[in-house]
């Protein structure tokens, strides 16, 4: 199953290349994102948000990229 992030780069054409130079982390670092191998900290978030925002030039959230859970 596609990861929401996944699923919004493909759905915008959006290539990985242009997502790492944008957010300032490297291919490998988001593919491992993209596939749901691992969990982006805040600051990756943060960075991948404002980097879909450009690239896509849409008001993206974090919740349309990532399954946030709520702290308890």
């Amino acid at each position: 199953m596609a990861t929401r992030l996944e699923t919004f780069l493909k759905s915008r054409g959006i290539k990985p290349a242009h997502l790492a130079r944008e957010s300032g982390y490297s291919r490998q670092h988001l593919l491992r994102i993209r596939m749901g191998r691992m969990e982006p900290t805040r600051r990756c978030i943060a960075a991948i948000v404002a980097a879909c925002r450009r690239l896509s030039r849409e008001p993206v959230r974090a919740a349309d990229l990532f399954e946030l859970d709520e702290e308890d």
